[in-house]
């Protein structure tokens, strides 16, 4: 009888708990397509890192934040950075030759930090786990807020196409981008459904993870002024709070290094230098000219994309995003990051979800998950930067 009772209670302890996964995925806008890509995406990524750290000549200039496998190839490249930041936090002087670690936004290495208090020589694995879990939530908000314009089946197309576009990879490292992306769709749902004060605290938390939202301000006061009838309201000042955090990380930077400029110098070792500019000669990008080739048409393609913004109808706030970003990565002087950057514009994932076309529907999510997996190789072997 003892050990009936037992089973029963542990049973139903494993419904309850089944019951609140399903009805948290419900919230969150996740649905089977989407956790199926999300799968799919994750598992391409570990055979991606398997091949390049047991099966290529690993670029010996790629640095990591951790050493163990698969995570060697998660916090490469920029990861390194993050999580010399959660160990040590910012250095006023250069970290590795004339790169500077004040060069990256605080929220992301701080959110990681946090969680690795109790477990601090398991870094480089929360920090992954971080980015994964932030990578999920934000397909799921996704869904949520394209499912108006979309309906309910395009718009989790369209989030599962994210999964596997060609850079999302990305969004399984040690890099700030998943979150941002969360924080970023995250302020948009809120402010389609007049949430105003946490819109703008949304949009601050995403500007500490890039300065790319300070942009978002524009196509957000939009949105906001439509709900309004085209009538500037003083709740539209709640979007002031991302201008205000990215002024307040500045500060900071400004005291801890004796310099007002420092990030702005510290972009400059990248080849940020404003339009014209160039990255440095010891760079992959400087060296490999299909490499600056291979650049130049993920950036015409992006553009190409937009054209469908007009057929598709698609609102003025939605299209200034994938706008606004590349004009921001044309102005930086540097192509590096053209893909991680025009990744984050999610429109992109509505406008491909809308393609009715033979390639379209059948082809393009092989095609993107075989570009998905060959830059990942490419990357976490040190001849692709993210």
């Amino acid at each position: 009888m003892l050990a009936n009772a037992s089973g029963l209670h542990r049973e139903s302890a494993f419904q309850r708990l089944l019951q609140g996964v399903r009805t948290g995925s419900a919230s969150l806008g996740l649905d089977r397509r989407i956790v199926w890509a999300f799968v799919v995406s994750r598992l391409l990524v570990v055979l991606a890192a398997v091949i390049a750290e047991g099966f290529i000549i690993r670029n010996p200039a790629l640095t990591s934040g951790d050493g163990a496998p698969i995570l060697r190839s998660l916090t490469s490249w920029d990861g390194w950075y993050y999580l010399g930041i959660v160990r040590d936090g910012y250095h006023a002087a250069p970290v590795s030759g004339a790169y500077r670690d004040v060069a990256f936004l605080p929220l992301f290495p701080a959110f990681v930090w946090v969680l690795s208090l109790p477990w601090p020589a398991f870094a480089g694995l929360v920090s992954v786990l971080v980015a994964n879990v932030a990578s999920l939530i934000s397909l799921g908000l996704l869904r949520r807020l394209g499912e108006p314009y979309l309906g309910r089946r395009r718009a989790s197309i369209a989030a599962a196409l994210m999964a596997v576009y060609p850079f999302a990879w990305v969004y399984a490292m040690a890099y700030t981008e998943s979150l941002f992306l969360a924080l970023s769709i995250g302020a948009f749902l809120a402010a389609e459904h007049r949430r105003r004060p946490l819109a703008g605290v949304l949009l601050a938390l995403a500007t500490l993870c890039r300065f790319q939202g300070l942009v978002l301000v524009l196509p957000l006061a939009i949105v906001l002024l439509r709900q309004d009838g085209w009538r500037l309201r003083p709740s539209v000042a709640w979007l002031l709070l991302g201008p205000a955090a990215a002024l307040g990380f500045l500060a900071y930077i400004g005291a801890i290094t004796g310099s007002a400029t420092a990030y702005l110098d510290a972009q400059g070792a990248w080849g940020r230098l404003g339009v014209g500019g160039s990255s440095p000669g010891s760079t992959i990008a400087a060296a490999i000219s299909p490499y600056q080739i291979a650049l130049l048409v993920t950036l015409c393609a992006a553009v190409f994309l937009l054209v469908f913004t007009r057929r598709d109808r698609m609102r003025i706030e939605y299209v200034l995003i994938p706008v606004l970003y590349i004009a921001v990565e044309m102005a930086s002087g540097s192509l590096e990051a053209v893909g991680r950057v025009t990744m984050l514009a999610f429109p992109y994932a509505w406008i491909l979800a809308n393609r009715g076309g033979f390639f379209a529907r059948t082809y393009w999510p092989l095609v993107s998950a075989g570009l998905f997996t060959a830059l990942a190789i490419l990357a976490f072997g040190g001849y692709w930067v993210p």
